[in-house]
């Protein structure tokens, strides 16, 4: 544990020191302190506070206050975690029941960017279906997922211009390779620049020649 995060923990226990352990807002900042165990149960709890607003009861306007200035966890990280307790809870709520050691929890981040990917929705939907359960039902790090998604994922769409200007780039060098050759016909070069020229005019119809 950092130093950061052993002030955080005596800050929130100091806290925790002076409520009611029966309370609600003792059981989120108990549940705070044990964030690297189960993201899952904090994740819950967050969403539980800010879909009742109970941070307002608190003195505390926005739930993003409540969360930096009492729990010591970033803005950032709160909607990351209740956003992604909230996929499950709609996607897979049988997720939210693993004991977390015969039944290892995913990964937050793993778990943040299937939410991600759905909203997206990049992928067919059968093929997000099979990538979501193969992500939460094995030990997948994020790294790794996000490699398999990447490789599924359909080329980017190239505008024609952009296409234009990489063939023009292509002639230019072919251009000036045989040009640079001895022993070729002056013609041939004389071709070669001459399909710069018409790709030029393509690629750029407004632009002036070199």
């Amino acid at each position: 544990m950092s130093n950061l995060e052993s002030k955080a923990s005596k800050m929130i226990g100091a806290k925790m020191a002076g409520l009611d352990p029966g309370s609600d807002r003792y059981q989120v900042l108990e549940v705070a302190r044990r964030f690297k165990k189960s993201w899952i149960d904090l994740g819950g709890m967050l969403w539980r506070v800010r879909a009742k607003r109970l941070h307002e009861k608190w003195g505390f306007d926005k739930f993003e206050q409540y969360c930096q200035q009492e729990l010591r966890i970033k803005p950032q990280t709160a909607a990351k975690l209740t956003a992604s307790y909230a996929f499950l809870r709609e996607e897979e709520p049988g997720v939210l029941r693993r004991d977390g050691v015969e039944k290892p929890v995913p990964d937050v981040q793993v778990v943040d960017f299937l939410r991600r990917l759905r909203e997206k929705q990049q992928l067919p939907a059968e093929r997000f279906a099979e990538i979501k359960q193969q992500a939460l039902r094995e030990e997948v790090p994020p790294a790794q997922l996000r490699r398999q998604v990447r490789e599924q994922l359909p080329p980017p769409a190239r505008s024609r211009q952009a296409v234009l200007r990489q063939l023009l780039d292509q002639a230019h060098r072919l251009a000036d390779s045989l040009a640079a050759l001895t022993g070729i016909p002056h013609a041939i070069v004389e071709r070669a620049l001459a399909l710069v020229d018409d790709l030029r005019s393509l690629a750029d119809p407004g632009g002036k020649a070199d």
